[in-house]
């Protein structure tokens, strides 16, 4: 009997073994097999890549800014990346032989940056691997050259303080396996532009901007059907809109060109993340890459055709918001009129429009929200040397007035319909940045 019951349990347990092992197989293979984990060994540690064009790539690639702590040394890493799982904090970038790359190869090199390993394991994806897969051999080498020629920084970031099994380095592969799909650009139309392929590349490659501006999936991954299409940045606490041609389409290539380099335009200025972005690594593009990725965005198709974006997938603090008793339009005219203007229809460049900006057309609500409370302050860029910055009114206001002045705005100019509450304003007290 005991025999007859362990031959069925045999039976039945090696199909399912077998199926387990033929499904991971074809995960493996899906995220590029073994290769990525062949990490090369040995090779020359000197490049004859261009350093002073790799100085630029790293500039529009904003390795400043992840690898370098607030009040940090450049590039020594120790940034703190907060995600769902826990806190990461980047690697040191100078070229000490200890904590750095100062004993990497060109090659081990190329493979990180291609692949997502390296020496000492497989990369978090918070590291935009996925893109920069698509950089060139000469490119990969300029940046590598270019970061040898910085001073080397013994520097050894904190220990990632992460839950399991994201604190186990073993677990990305099963990430990787159902996660990340390595493959080089879609093929480009037979007509496209030189300028367009440049903008592309600089978009989808070093610019790495679907890692803001893409929808997250499942694990925080970023998959195809969410490409640019935005969402909250993990961590971050602001809302990235879309990047495509619905959402650019009051814009021409110019303007946003311009945009890109000086974070500020007639049809509004680059706040939070943005303008990080924008004084750390885009006010630096040359005239022309600006425009490269200027085409390119405007070209890239709308979500989900002409439907409105979805609300549903923003939560909110308050599901049924309880009746406001303060009067929206009425506080607008007290507190906000004076610059944005009766009807949101801005005062040129130093006080931008409310009527179509990204923070009140947004389904998400925390741009708008975080604005009222804490103010802002576009970058400082050669296009735009004297900013004018938005006073917070966190001190002034209560929660219930800053949800009724944030309801009035997105009603009235942004055609959004949900109220925002004094909870959900309660709630966004709590976002915090590193």
């Amino acid at each position: 009997m005991i025999r007859r019951i362990a031959l069925w349990s045999a039976l039945i347990t090696l199909p399912l073994l077998l199926l387990g092992a033929a499904a991971g197989g074809v995960l493996l293979l899906r995220q590029g097999g073994l290769a990525p984990y062949r990490v090369p060994s040995g090779g020359a540690i000197t490049t004859a890549g261009d350093a002073a064009e790799g100085a630029y790539l790293a500039r529009i690639g904003n390795c400043l800014t992840c690898h370098t702590v607030r009040g940090g040394t450049a590039f020594a890493g120790g940034r703190p990346f907060r995600t769902d799982y826990g806190t990461l904090y980047s690697t040191n970038l100078t070229p000490d032989p200890k904590t750095g790359l100062g004993d990497w190869s060109a090659e081990a090199f190329r493979h990180a940056m291609r692949h997502g390993v390296s020496r000492h394991g497989v990369l978090y994806p918070a590291f935009p691997y996925a893109n920069f897969a698509h950089l060139t051999d000469a490119d990969l080498d300029a940046l590598f050259a270019y970061l040898r020629t910085l001073p080397p920084v013994e520097a050894r970031p904190p220990p990632n303080d992460l839950r399991w099994p994201a604190s186990w380095r073993g677990a990305l592969v099963g990430w990787r396996m159902l996660h990340y799909r390595p493959a080089p650009l879609p093929p480009a139309p037979a007509d496209a532009p030189p300028e367009w392929l440049r903008g592309r590349y600089l978009v989808d490659g070093l610019g790495h901007c679907a890692m803001c501006h893409g929808t997250r999936g499942a694990q925080g991954s970023l998959p195809a059907e969410g490409y640019l299409a935005g969402g909250r940045i993990p961590g971050q606490g602001w809302y990235a809109p879309p990047l495509d041609a619905r959402q650019l389409a009051r814009y021409d290539v110019d303007q946003l060109a311009d945009y890109l380099v000086t974070g500020n335009g007639e049809h509004g200025a680059a706040y939070g993340s943005m303008a990080e972005v924008v004084y750390t690594s885009l006010r630096h593009l040359r005239a022309d890459d600006a425009r490269a990725m200027a085409t390119y965005l405007k070209s890239v198709p709308a979500h989900g055709g002409e439907a409105r974006p979805d609300t549903g997938r923003f939560l909110y603090a308050a599901a049924q918001p309880v009746a406001n008793p303060h009067n929206g339009g009425r506080l607008y005219q007290d507190h906000c009129a004076s610059c944005h203007g009766d009807g949101g229809e801005g005062r040129g460049r130093d006080y931008p429009p409310l009527r179509g900006a990204v923070s009140v057309t947004a389904p998400d609500p925390v741009n708008a929200v975080r604005l009222v409370l804490y103010g802002g302050m576009p970058p400082t860029t050669d296009g735009n040397p004297r900013p004018h910055s938005m006073p917070p009114f966190a001190g002034r206001l209560s929660n219930a007035e800053i949800a009724a002045i944030v309801t009035h705005i997105r009603r009235n100019w942004g055609e959004q319909d949900r109220p925002v509450s004094a909870a959900d304003v309660a709630a966004y007290y709590g976002i915090r940045g590193d």
